[in-house]
């Protein structure tokens, strides 16, 4: 197989971005799909199937909970259309499916107003798009959108999250032709921690073990044909060690990674006290297969995307800022890695004045483009 890496400079306002794209073997396609299908942009329209129960579920304390997404159909499309699966972020303690569709109202849900108010990611100056909003325009493209619920890491422990996304993902192939959807063709993405599901989804599709049954149709895959990965994490054990001094002291970085406050910690249900990944990492570190918190080791490395990485993969697209001060750039740029050793066909771009959120106009279109290429090849 020939393996090719190009360097492609391109120049963003005020910022520089470098795109490294690999490509194992890959099919080719038509540069006309880039191009949107409606002149009318249809990212402020309400969902065409709104708060779709898709599995109940038990949180780890008993109580019942409603897993639910919201499906956008583009306009004029009444064949079966290619999907795009978005993941919110959050760092999984907060967020839900509803993104900048949630009620703005008075009357409007607590749970809902802290979704529009406390926002995962952040933004640029100046610029107002949210990551939700840069996803959904996908539906000018011609393609449906799909925004997903998932447990948060108050509610449940790993690996519920990714059985949660699974669960989505096989709900959308059983009921493909009750929403006018295109079995065949689902791509996934999100940001933040939403790209760390994202990424677990994609390089997890052969493990068993990840699938769980959450709300059933087993006898339909949760494999993705292409993931769209923004600022992820990648491997729960070394955020802190990752980050960049220049960007975040080392204290800090210990403080919001290793901690037992960490989310990565209560993610993992490893946050009590003399706990937190800090002590995982020292344990994996010595190879301590004695430890009593052995099987919380495993499941860190288990819940890595980088960890999981194989030929079969589908494709990914990966974006990290320079100047990400939560997640190190070095997660997203270790799994371009994993993936070049694989031989699985990747783009990376990195906007050298991004922080954790916006990543600048070039960066949003180029994800749009790719993932939409990758929905309408033949």
């Amino acid at each position: 197989m020939n393996r090719k890496i190009k360097m492609i400079s391109l120049s963003l306002l005020l910022a520089a971005t470098i795109v490294l794209p690999f490509t194992g073997c890959s099919q080719k396609t038509n540069d006309s799909t880039s191009t949107n299908s409606s002149t009318t942009d249809q990212t402020n329209m309400p969902p065409t199937y709104k708060d779709v129960v898709f599995a109940t579920v038990n949180n780890d304390n008993g109580d019942k909970r409603d897993l639910k997404m919201n499906i956008f159909k583009p306009q004029d499309k009444t064949e079966a259309t290619p999907v795009l699966v978005y993941i919110h972020g959050g760092g999984w303690a907060m967020g839900d499916y509803q993104g900048d569709d949630a009620p703005k109202d008075l009357n409007a849900s607590n749970d809902s107003l802290k979704n529009q108010t406390d926002r995962p990611t952040g933004q640029m100056a100046g610029d107002n798009a949210s990551s939700y909003k840069i996803f959904k325009s996908i539906l000018n493209n011609g393609i449906a959108f799909v925004s997903i619920d998932y447990r948060l890491n108050s509610e449940a422990v790993f690996p519920a999250q990714i059985y949660d996304v699974k669960g989505a993902i096989r709900y959308l192939r059983a009921h493909a032709e009750e929403y006018g959807l295109d079995p065949d063709k689902i791509a996934v993405c999100g940001t933040s921690a939403g790209a760390h599901l994202a990424a677990e989804l994609a390089t997890t599709g052969d493990v068993d073990e990840l699938e769980g049954d959450v709300g059933g149709n087993l006898d339909y895959s949760s494999k993705v044909i292409a993931c769209v990965d923004f600022y992820g994490p990648t491997d729960l054990l070394t955020m802190s060690t990752e980050m960049d001094p220049s960007l975040q002291s080392h204290e800090d970085a210990v403080a919001t990674h290793d901690s037992i406050d960490a989310n990565e910690s209560k993610l993992l249900g490893f946050a009590e006290e003399g706990q937190g990944v800090g002590v995982l990492r020292e344990i994996r570190d010595k190879n301590d297969i004695s430890s009593p918190y052995w099987d919380k080791v495993k499941l860190a490395e288990l819940a890595s995307p980088i960890n999981n990485v194989t030929s079969d993969d589908p494709p990914m697209f990966m974006a990290h800022g320079g100047q990400d001060t939560l997640v190190p750039i070095q997660q997203s740029l270790r799994l371009r890695e994993a993936l070049n050793k694989a031989g699985v066909e990747n783009t990376f771009m990195s906007n050298s004045e991004a922080p954790h959120g916006y990543q600048g106009e070039d960066v949003n279109n180029a994800a749009i483009t790719w993932v939409t290429n990758k929905l309408l090849s033949k």
